[in-house]
This record gives structure tokens, sequence and C-alpha cells, in this order.
């Protein structure tokens, strides 16, 4: 009796599996009957798993701890600048045993250092185009005083940014010249719109906060490498730091020269080769990247070139955040994949902060993030940015912690200001920056 009610038993078993089966694949025949056709329009993104990283061992006494210092950090937009600033800026991070500044040299086709192409920022003199008076150079006083105490200095350039707040350079006759004025008698305009900047989908010039110049452009790459290259032979810089590499938006580029590089109206024909007008964009943006490593990189040997990227690449997660690959054509997995950039920087932080509110960024999809982006480093080096204005000291140790579980090669504070702001230096200096770190080397260059 025992023994027949076990085979029963077995037997419904098996049958009950075997409708599961049955059942588990008609739905998933159904789900593909039913995918979007637009879904197949881009590439197909490889999906990384939940962040439960296995570390990659950091060799002892190696870290990547960079600190981005900004135009905003150390000058103001009513005076002229102070040189004692600069050293107080490397005296802090000495201080804290932070090893590597990402300083801005450009922000909006200026110069915050002895111009070479470009014109002197207004910020450093109190007036545009014009030097300090008395004469001095910040990215010389930062360099020396930097190197001194044995940390790198990387220049940080605004890349695509011709000038801000939407509105055109307050003079076209200081030496040098600004580029925004090249880039019209260059491209043309058509009525009042530069054809060298980004347009829109309908065909006005896209500006949110830059005016930026058309990725396509072969005359803004050639003078991009000529910035970078000056900065090099000039300066005894580590790095060249590459910010705003992306486009304006998701419904940008439609200005003249793009369409005739593109040979396709803008969003409409996908160009030859390509899959989407968005394929033909990112090959842009790539196509810089690629040019300052082929082109300027090799001016210096051991010379670093990174990237400050938008933080989420494509939200396979459903976050409703934006993307970079789709919503800004900036495709930096692409970039380390082919080789042509030493680290990113993925911007994993927020605009602003809430004590009593973690919004949108919180430790959880940091983690997440930077798991991402270091599961897709193919061997090069993911440096996750880390915001310094939270409220405690507790939400950039978590996330140094974090980044040295995941097995990146260190980490990046934005910026100088917040850490001054809520005074984090001492807390770094006594907590996870105790000890003093070497910057990893680069073992791919020749």
């Amino acid at each position: 009796m025992q023994r027949r009610i076990l085979v029963g038993l077995l037997f419904c078993g098996v049958l009950g599996l075997l409708l599961v089966i049955v059942v588990s694949a008609r739905t998933l025949q159904d789900a593909r009957l039913y995918e979007p056709l637009w879904a197949k329009a881009e590439p197909t993104p490889t999906i990384t798993p939940a962040p439960t990283p296995t570390a990659t061992p950091t060799p002892s006494g190696v870290e990547f701890r960079g600190m981005w210092v900004t135009r905003f950090d150390w000058t103001s937009s009513v005076q002229p600048a102070d040189p004692a600033k600069i050293e107080e800026i490397v005296n802090d991070a000495a201080s804290a045993h932070i090893n590597v500044i990402f300083f801005q040299v450009r922000a909006n086709a200026d110069a915050y250092y002895a111009p070479g192409l470009e014109p002197w920022a207004k910020r450093v003199s109190g007036v545009f185009g014009q030097p300090p008076s008395p004469y001095w150079d910040p990215l010389a006083t930062l360099v020396q005083a930097a190197h001194g105490q044995g940390i790198q200095v990387h220049a940080y350039l605004n890349v695509y940014p011709v000038w801000d707040d939407c509105q055109t350079p307050p003079a076209e006759n200081v030496l040098p010249r600004p580029f925004y004025y090249d880039l019209r008698d260059f491209h043309g305009v058509t009525g009042s719109r530069l054809n060298g900047l980004q347009w829109n989908t309908s065909y006005n010039v896209a500006c949110s906060s830059y005016l930026r110049a058309s990725p396509a452009s072969t005359f803004v790459d050639d003078h991009l490498l000529a910035v970078g290259a000056d900065l090099v032979t000039r300066y005894d810089i580590d790095g060249i730091h590459l910010d705003h590499i992306r486009y304006e938006g998701v419904n940008t580029s439609c200005d003249p020269v793009s369409e005739a590089s593109a040979g396709a109206n803008c969003f409409t024909t996908p160009p030859d080769g390509y899959l989407s007008y968005g394929d033909w964009q990112r090959a842009q943006v790539n196509g810089t990247v690629a040019k300052f490593y082929d082109q300027v990189v090799p001016l210096k040997p051991g010379l670093w070139l990174s990237a400050a990227v938008w933080p989420i690449y494509i939200d396979i997660w459903n976050w409703g955040g934006q993307e970079g690959y789709y919503d800004y054509y900036q495709d930096s997995k692409a970039w380390v994949a082919g080789g042509y950039i030493d680290s990113i920087s993925p911007m994993i932080y927020p605009g602003s902060y809430d004590c009593d509110n973690p919004g949108f960024w919180t430790q959880q999809r940091w983690e997440t993030l930077t798991a991402d982006f270091q599961a897709s480093s193919a061997g090069r080096f993911v440096i996750p940015g880390i915001g310094t204005g939270y409220c405690t000291f507790a939400e950039i140790e978590a996330r140094i912690d974090m980044a040295r579980a995941i097995g990146t090669a260190g980490q990046a504070l934005f910026s100088y200001g917040g850490l001054k702001a809520n005074g984090y230096f001492d807390d770094l200096a006594n907590g996870p920056y105790a000890q003093p770190a070497a910057v990893p080397t680069l073992s791919w260059h020749p």
C-alpha cells in the first residue's frame, strides 16, 4: 500500500514539473513575440550582474586617490584669483594623502594657465583675455607645488564647450582669439547660428548651459588636439583629463556640419555604415577620444588620458535616469574596450545634497554602477567619482570601502570645495587614507 502511494506521488511530481516547463517555454515564446521592434534599433548592451563582485587585489600601497579642482573651487567671478589658494589646495591634498589632482585648465575655450592657443579666463585676472597683474601662472604654480609633495597633476579640460551661459564671448579682438570666432569663420553661419555649433531637431543652436562645438567637425578636433599638445609640451603635467566629452542632449546634433559629414538628415536615415544616426554620433565622440590617445599621449612617456563620464551607461535597472549611451551619445565602455583611454571616472554623485533624503544617488546605486563599469573595464582603470558634499563623512568612507571591495584602481573625489567646506581632509587622513599610496602605473603604455 505504501509503495503504491509513493509511486503515485512520484508520478504526480514528474507530471507537474513537465507542466511547469511547458508553461514557462510558452510564456518566454509569447514574450519574444511581443518584443518591440524599436528594441532592435540600437546595439544590445551586455547585461552585467548585480554587484556581487570578486575583488581584484590592488598591490599594497597602490591606489589612485584623485580630487577634482574646478574653477569654482578657487576663483571668483568678481575679483582676481589669489595665488595663495593654489598652495592651500596642494597642502590640503597632501595632508589627506591624495595623490592626483584633476585641475581644470579649460572651461569654455578659455585658459586657466598662460595661454598658448586660447585667451585668459576672466576668473583668473578679473578681465577676460587679460593676464593677471602681478603676473603669475596658475598651472605652473600648481605643478611645482604638487610635484614638490609627490602629487600628480592632470590637466582637466571641458572638451566641446566653446562658451557658457548661451552667450557669445565678450570680445573678439583679444589675443589669443576666442575659438568661438574661429569656428564661426571656418564653418560659417546660417542666419545668426554658427554652423559649427550643435543644433537641435528644431534647427536651433542647442544650449542648456554651454554653447558646444559639433563633434563632427575635424576643425574642432584639430584645435582640441593642439590645445592638448600645447599643455603637454609646455607643462610637466602627468595626464590629460577630458570632461564634457559628449553631446548636449538626446536631440542633438542637427547642425549643418553634422548632416554634411553624416550624409543624412539627423535622426531620420542612418548614415552609411551605421544602424542609426545615434551610432554615427557615438562614433564622432569616440573619434575625438581616440585622437587624443593617438596624437597627444605619445608626446610624454607615462602620460595618462582619462575622462569624467556619465554615471549611468545604460539604465538596465529601469531606474529612470538619463543614460550616457542613449541620451548623450557617450559610449565610454567602448573607450576602455578599444584601448584608447587609460581610465574613466563615472560621475556618481548628486548635484545637490540633502541630509534627510539620499535622493536618487543612494549608496546601493553607487555600488551597482561602480560594479557595472568595473565589469566592463577590459583591463583598463575604473576610478569612480564620489561626491564630497554629504552631510557626514560616513557617506564618503562607505563608498571608498565599496570601491575597494569591487576592485577598482582607486577613487576620485568631487570636488575640493566640498572637502574644504566640510572639513573632511582630516577625516580622510585619519580614516581610509591614513596610509600614503602610490598612483598605479600604466603597464600597457610603451
